[in-house]
């Protein structure tokens, strides 16, 4: 059985699960542990985190969950009793918690008060420690050390620790997540919260994807995330602080739209007259797109971007880029083109985007 079953099968067995991460949060480990904790909520585990305090870039990701190492729990033995209300009053420097009781009477030994997830929680509460982006043993709470391990890491140094060891090292640690949460759920578990934590963990771990080891499959990651509902457009505003939203929605629409055709090795995308409006966008900043992918996807091999154009009559306009000379020239003489490099602009004469699209496909 491959690690990803093992892992699945793991998580499956265990109800009380503690996840925790290396001290040093960034956007990878943080992101994917964050995706981690809201996936094992959804499916109704008993989860907690083990993370120190998010630094202010990356709040906004964990906005349903803080708990920093000033987050405390009071608890309440319950036992024999019947509690029907609860409120709380701030009075002064004082914070007065009042519980009413159908039953039973609530003694100084029936309360306690300890940190949220930290490493003063007890080990006998988790059944399971899931460790992401640790490499040795020595670096995880040696408390923890007698509960059963899913290590998930992308370093060859790992020392494989774990019960489980889900170790994939041309991957970042929020794409083993993503594979992992696809393996749990065949895809629906994910939601707009889940997969923006992980989108922000790939685009993070590939520094906006310019990192020159950039992978297609990180390409196609990142289109099925936003697909999901990641939110590309506040992942790239909060941690790069660009500016012109309309054109990171279109960029961001454009990798929702993008297909796979495999045996050409061509990423296409159709981009439809409302796409432009929903992203107050215009053909012009296509532009921006194609610079951006070409960028940022050093390993991009062929790409098509198609648009209604509203001439009369209506045709759809295209742009092609191929770092192969040949190909180029196959959409120059077939379609009204102009060539700049290693791309072209063309016009196809033809209403429906997925006609033209397969025209220009099955001449390449």
């Amino acid at each position: 059985m491959d690690a990803v079953n093992l892992a699945k099968n793991i998580i499956e067995k265990s109800q009380n699960i503690l996840i925790s991460t290396s001290p040093e949060l960034q956007g990878d480990n943080l992101g994917s542990t964050l995706a981690l904790f809201y996936t094992l909520k959804k499916l109704g585990k008993n989860v907690n985190v083990r993370i120190g305090d998010v630094p202010e870039k990356f709040k906004f990701l964990a906005n349903n969950y803080l708990p920093s190492v000033g987050n405390f729990v009071i608890s309440v033995n319950t036992e024999g009793k019947e509690i029907s209300q609860m409120r709380y009053e701030k009075n002064g420097k004082d914070l007065k918690i009042y519980l009413a009781l159908n039953k039973g009477q609530v003694s100084r030994d029936d309360v306690s008060f300890a940190p949220s997830a930290t490493q003063e929680s007890s080990v006998s509460d988790y059944d399971l420690l899931i460790t992401i982006g640790n490499q040795s043993l020595e670096s995880v709470p040696q408390n923890l050390w007698t509960l059963p391990m899913l290590n998930i890491d992308n370093q060859p140094r790992n020392e494989n620790f774990g019960e489980v060891n889900l170790i994939e090292m041309t991957s970042s640690l929020a794409e083993i997540a993503t594979g992992l949460i696809k393996s749990i759920g065949n895809g629906d578990l994910f939601d707009k919260e889940i997969s923006t934590c992980l989108l922000a963990g790939v685009i993070w771990s590939s520094q906006n994807f310019r990192n020159p080891k950039t992978r297609p499959k990180t390409f196609e990651t990142s289109a099925f995330l936003i697909e999901k509902g990641a939110n590309h457009q506040e992942i790239i505003q909060r941690l790069y602080k660009q500016k012109n939203i309309s054109q990171i929605k279109l960029l961001g629409k454009t990798l929702e739209n993008l297909s796979f055709c495999e045996p050409k090795e061509i990423y296409s995308a159709n981009i439809k007259e409302s796409d432009f409006k929903e992203c107050q966008a215009s053909s012009k900043d296509l532009s921006f797109v194609l610079e951006e992918l070409k960028f940022h996807f050093r390993h991009l091999p062929n790409l098509l971007i198609l648009w209604e154009s509203h001439a009369s009559p209506p045709i759809t306009k295209g742009i092609f880029y191929s770092p192969n000379q040949n190909l180029t020239e196959k959409i120059i003489e077939n379609f009204e083109s102009n060539s700049n490099g290693a791309g072209a602009i063309f016009l196809v004469r033809e209403t429906d985007l997925n006609i033209a699209r397969e025209k220009v496909l099955n001449i390449l």
